[in-house]
């Protein structure tokens, strides 16, 4: 058995409401398909794109690829899927030394918090007011109840209302959808590595960050997240590094990082790393596309077809280490030896309240508590349990399982 899924036979991929999307530049299409494998439709594209799409990502809206360009630079193409065409409406082309894997559009989502009527100018949101709308912000504003969509530039936010430079055209209902995109993030290999931060109105490079931290990424996306931040959901650039099974998830005002995630994309050998070609986030998972995968002590290879593996977002647990002390007791079945047990998640956190149930090989010492589970207020992930000696003088294996509990 393959183990395989979607069955992509170009390595983009991006997910939009369950359904899973790739560029074909051979046959100049969208394909559409469910997570069987199942080709549910393929829409045309109004504009042959002859060249492989290298990346390919979704902002809410609109589809975004990135090709070579054939020369030394790429080019970033905006696509609207409508009316069952895919239309380009825009493309940039960056030039000269730009040797890129990966890019991403930097795109947010709120709502109305009221209804609003046709010719109204000013609207009311729920989230981003505070500072990531400002003046010259275009918003997408929809579907209502008729499946309208409209684009609103705003010009001054007064808390969570926003002036707009004109009367809307429709009329929609409070908690109707409203998205918009700002700046297109470019991952660029040329040099020592670098990051490019570039207005996705206008094409303008606002911003390069260079450093080897950015150099060699293979894939990425953008999108709001529960999981690498303890504290609340972040808005993040998660991206995959060559030859690495770390996920990282990118503070794009700071250039830190909320958490790294590490990732199962490696073959059976421990050793050899998988790559990762596309990277998609749909609710509690981030999609890694690959041609190769591991189940179950086995490597599968996927030929010239290309499926996803999934990294959950919520903690999940990743490891489990034991130890005791002291290592040495005598055999007087009096004696106790405490049992540590430490349980990290997959960003490298301590696991909070898992069970950890205790076992030994030895008929007649004991584990007094079973079982135990890791501590709940200081996310150390620590836990521990204790060992009564027994009578015979031998070794004895101590161990913990872990459990993910919910």
């Amino acid at each position: 058995m393959a183990y395989e899924n979607i069955r992509f036979k170009k390595p983009n991929m991006t997910v939009v409401n369950g359904y899973f999307y790739y560029f074909d530049e051979d046959r100049n299409v969208l394909f559409e398909k469910i997570d069987d494998g199942d080709t549910s439709f393929t829409y045309p594209l109004n504009t042959s794109i002859n060249t492989a799409v290298i990346s390919l990502e979704h902002d809410g809206i609109y589809f975004w690829t990135m090709q070579d360009d054939g020369g030394t630079g790429v080019d970033i193409k905006r696509w609207e899927l409508t009316r069952s065409i895919v239309r380009l409406r825009e493309s940039f082309n960056f030039t000269p030394n730009f040797d890129s894997n990966a890019f991403t559009v930097e795109h947010y989502h709120t709502s109305l918090s009221s209804t609003i009527s046709g010719g109204d100018s000013i609207i009311d949101v729920n989230k981003y007011y505070d500072s990531t709308i400002v003046s010259g912000s275009i918003l997408t504003l929809g579907p209502n109840t008729s499946n309208q969509f409209e684009d609103v530039e705003v010009t001054l936010v007064s808390g969570s209302s926003l002036t707009l430079s004109s009367g809307i055209q429709y009329d929609y209902n409070s908690g109707d959808d409203v998205n918009f995109y700002n700046n297109l993030w470019i991952f660029n290999n040329f040099g020592a590595g670098a990051l490019h931060k570039i207005n996705a109105r206008t094409g303008s490079i606002i911003t390069t960050y260079n450093g080897s931290q950015y150099d060699n990424v293979t894939a990425c996306t953008f999108a709001n997240v529960d999981g690498p931040n303890q504290d609340s959901s972040v808005d993040t650039l998660a991206y995959a590094i060559n030859n690495s099974t770390s996920l990282r998830f990118l503070n794009i005002d700071t250039q830190t990082n909320y958490g790294i995630a590490l990732m199962d994309n490696v073959r059976t050998n421990g050793i050899t790393i998988i790559p990762i070609y596309d990277l998609a986030i749909y609710g509690d998972n981030v999609y890694r596309l690959q041609d190769e995968g591991t189940y179950y002590g086995t490597n599968n290879d996927w030929g010239t077809q290309y499926n996803y593996q999934t990294t959950p977002l919520r903690s999940f647990i990743n490891s489990i280490t034991v130890t005791a002390f002291p290592a040495i007791l005598p055999a007087n079945g009096v004696n106790i030896a405490e049992a540590r047990a430490n349980v990290l998640d997959q960003y490298g956190r301590g696991a909070v309240y898992r069970p950890v149930y205790w076992t030994d090989d030895d008929n007649y010492g004991y584990i007094t508590v079973n079982p135990t589970y890791t501590d709940l207020f200081f996310g150390t992930g620590n836990t521990n349990s204790y060992y009564r000696a027994g009578v015979q003088v031998r070794t004895v294996t101590i161990q913990g399982r872990v459990t993910q509990y919910d």
